[in-house]
């Protein structure tokens, strides 16, 4: 009996990790991602009452190889103009005139390249659907880099570049 019973759990695990959806998938709740629970059910855009399987709090490494890790900005509240390329950091003009630092966003925010400040307090970062092209995206998402409207690649830990692109299936 112990046996038996120790081949069903076998069986019913192995069934259960087979049949996890990607990230990406419809979902209705986040049963539908993953049993285990490290996945969830993002229903902020829902398409035809579905939202997408995604993974809370990612870094650049910790996504599964269907998807990146992308870090995203509240767009309700991006309405301070800034310069990225000149937002807490010294330039130099033309003439080899040093330029002060200009100091647009507070201090828990972040110069977007779109210069525009953004919370970085409230920033989501979540692992979404990877892309090529329209075709890898299922129906109501279009194949869209990141690196405007709030939605940015994460920075790895080495390199804290923020303005690097990905492309992600993104909700039309």
């Amino acid at each position: 009996m112990r046996a038996f019973l120790a081949v069903a759990l076998v069986a019913v695990a192995s069934l259960a990790s087979a049949c996890r959806a990607e990230i990406g998938d419809a979902c209705r709740r986040s049963t539908d991602c993953s049993l285990q629970g490290e996945r969830s059910c993002d229903l902020s855009n829902r398409i035809g009452g579905q939202g997408e399987c995604i993974i809370e709090g990612c870094s650049r490494t910790s996504c599964p190889d269907e998807a990146k890790c992308v870090k995203t900005y509240g767009t309700d509240f991006l309405s301070v103009a800034c310069d990225p390329d000149r937002e807490d950091k010294a330039a130099v003009a033309a003439d080899g005139t040093v330029l002060e630092p200009l100091n647009s966003c507070l201090p828990h925010e972040v110069c977007l390249g779109e210069g525009l400040c953004a919370d970085e307090v409230s920033a989501r970062t979540t692992c979404r659907r990877a892309c090529k092209s329209n075709d890898d995206c299922r129906g109501g998402y279009t194949c869209r880099l990141t690196g405007s409207d709030g939605v940015y690649q994460q920075p790895d830990a080495d390199n804290q570049a923020p303005h690097r692109q990905v492309k992600i299936c993104q909700p039309v």
